[in-house]
């Protein structure tokens, strides 16, 4: 069963059944360190989706204000890493961030950020599937993992 933890709720939104979540593979990049300037940090996330201008500028970097997801995958060696400090950092300003924690078998997604952290997390078990809320407004099959 899904366990939601909502601080704000936003009384009287209606929105459409969400769809399956769906996307293209970005060829011909590679995965560059994303700066938070919020945060004088940068990361290479898992997996990110970001606007095609973070590409636009040549040097070591991608432009991570252009983030609207982000995406870990736990590991024993990185995994406090994703449940602290990313989190910090990305609730600033990535709309959602998803952590799919390898070793506690659950994905979780955090949304709608704030310079206090993200104000919205949604926890499932593996094989459950997991809303993602806009700008993506779609549902993730976790029976994969």
């Amino acid at each position: 069963m899904a366990r939601s933890a909502l601080l704000p709720t936003h009384a009287g939104a209606s929105r459409a059944a969400p769809q399956p979540c769906s996307g293209r593979a970005h060829r011909g990049k590679r995965a560059l360190p994303l700066p938070i300037p919020a945060a004088a940090r940068a990361y290479g996330p898992g997996l990110f989706v970001a606007d095609a201008a973070a590409f636009e500028a040549d040097g070591r970097h991608a432009d991570g204000a252009a983030l609207s997801l982000v995406g870990e995958f736990t590991s024993v060696s990185a995994q406090d890493a994703d449940w602290t400090d990313k989190l910090d950092v990305y609730g600033l300003l990535v709309p959602v961030y998803l952590v799919v924690d390898m070793q506690g078998s659950e994905i979780t997604c955090f949304s709608d950020p704030s310079p206090h952290g993200y104000r919205s997390r949604t926890t499932v078990s593996f094989g459950e599937p997991l809303h993602v809320p806009e700008p993506f407004g779609c549902v993730i099959d976790s029976s994969g993992f």
